[in-house]
């Protein structure tokens, strides 16, 4: 039996501790540092570990302040005989972990740019709702997700991305894989086929609930079709926009082989996870796989982690008639996990326009980032290929002047700078690959982590 590897252990563990109550809602999580001190183990276990929890939402991170508890009400259950006794230690608590994380210049995935959030705004809806809605905040909500919310990404899917759909399709819920695991429910008996490399949480899905998948190459126009109507496998799942972790966009051939490939069974679906879709800078925008269906094939799903906060833990999916036929006739249906207060928020601000406004002005900041950076690395298109830039908060770099992986993150140690290896998400990449997040690095330090990353990666 092939050992699971060491950062796959941490990260199990560390989530134990969070769902099972050692950490509350806000606590400051240990850094990276004491734990790698703690442990005596490497810090790129530890940077895969805590990516994980990154990625799942059972953390998040604020800039140059560290990594914080999320609200673990959200969360998934736990199986009990998890292990984690070898990491219930005094020197993880809170009290050890007050440090600052350590890294000056980090290129991290998950974050956003907090300095032109509108919170003044946000602090009025926020008030508004308290004021005029008290007695529907008390109550359990609808388990779809509170229906003047459902209403406003109806709307919005439409005009942002050419989603057509009515409000009893929109299933509102905590985290993409919370609505994954409730597809997998409506999918019963249902394989899967997933891209490789693939979004970490719906292969966690998939493995945690024995459902039987196959993974498909992703090619830089999008996943491979090739051998697609050969599998006996019926749903597929896929990131067209921005396809995580390559950052490769879907072209439009693909994206109608696949909608005519789910016609042709009454089975087949297609889950399109839309997640980056807000922020395409380059070229004109591309219409959702959704606005392509005719035959109810698509299911559509996305979050507001990027385009709103990562903290605010929203997202939702829209249900094509057949699965939401399935839906409706579930005798038990799982209570909507998302504050009935933070649902009535998020839909004043966007009937007031001040989350597409937001949105707007979101964009213009971030391609203005990521032109920065371009430029900055223009020079040595010699030694560093990137792709996936087109759109979305990452792009990848492969460095092609001989420097080994363990090179350039020695080097990268050294200036106290945070990249992640590509291989975190892909263990058969074999090139020396980062994938860079350029959201949270505020304007003022772009040439520094810039000059940091060069300074790591590129032969003078």
């Amino acid at each position: 039996m092939k050992q699971q590897p060491l950062y796959l252990e941490l990260y199990e563990r560390l989530k134990a501790q969070i769902i099972e109550g050692q950490y509350q809602s806000g606590d400051k999580f240990p850094s990276k540092r004491a734990l790698q001190q703690h442990l005596s183990t490497s810090n790129t276990t530890i940077e895969h570990a805590y990516q994980y929890l990154l990625d799942e939402g059972y953390i998040y991170s604020k800039p140059r302040s560290g990594y914080y508890v999320s609200d673990i009400e959200s969360l998934p259950i736990l199986n009990q005989s998890t292990p984690t006794q070898a990491f219930r230690d005094t020197s993880l608590t809170k009290d050890t972990a007050e440090e600052d994380e350590d890294y000056r210049y980090s290129f991290n995935l998950s974050e956003i740019d907090t300095q032109y959030f509108p919170l003044k705004q946000f602090r009025k809806y926020a008030r508004d709702v308290f004021e005029t809605e008290q007695s529907q905040l008390l109550l359990q909500g609808n388990p779809k997700g509170e229906n003047t919310l459902r209403q406003q990404i109806a709307r919005y899917v439409f005009n942002s991305r050419g989603v057509s759909c009515h409000t009893s399709q929109v299933i509102i819920g905590s985290s993409t894989k919370q609505l994954i695991n409730l597809l997998t429910d409506l999918l019963k008996h249902s394989k899967f086929i997933i891209e490789d490399p693939s979004y970490p949480p719906i292969k966690q899905v998939l493995d945690q609930k024995l459902i039987p998948y196959k993974q498909l190459e992703v090619e830089e126009d999008g996943i491979c079709t090739d051998h697609l109507h050969e599998t006996h496998h019926d749903v597929i799942y896929v990131t067209p926009s921005h396809q995580f972790p390559t950052g490769y966009v879907m072209n439009l051939k693909k994206r109608t082989q696949l909608i005519n490939w789910a016609r042709q069974s009454e089975e087949r679906y297609i889950i399109e996870d839309d997640y980056d879709s807000e922020f395409r800078y380059f070229g004109k925008p591309i219409s959702a796989l959704q606005s392509l269906d005719q035959s109810g094939k698509v299911i559509y799903m996305s979050t507001f982690s990027k385009s709103l906060f990562p903290s605010c833990r929203v997202a939702y999916m829209i249900l094509p008639e057949r699965l939401l036929a399935i839906y409706e006739s579930l005798q038990y249906k799982e209570v909507n996990t998302v504050p009935v207060h933070l649902q009535y928020i998020i839909a004043a601000f966007m009937k007031s326009g001040g989350f597409e406004r937001h949105v707007n002005k979101m964009r213009k900041l971030y391609r203005s980032k990521l032109t920065y950076i371009l430029e900055a690395l223009k020079p040595y298109e010699n030694q560093l290929q990137i792709h996936g830039a087109l759109t979305g908060m990452h792009f990848t770099l492969t460095v092609t002047n001989g420097r080994s992986l363990s090179e350039c993150l020695q080097r990268a140690e050294a200036l106290s700078l945070k990249i992640i290896p590509f291989q975190s998400f892909d263990t058969d990449e074999t090139e020396t690959k980062f994938i860079l997040g350029f959201g949270g690095i505020p304007f003022s330090e772009l040439k520094t982590h810039t000059e940091a990353l060069i300074q790591a990666l590129v032969v003078k």
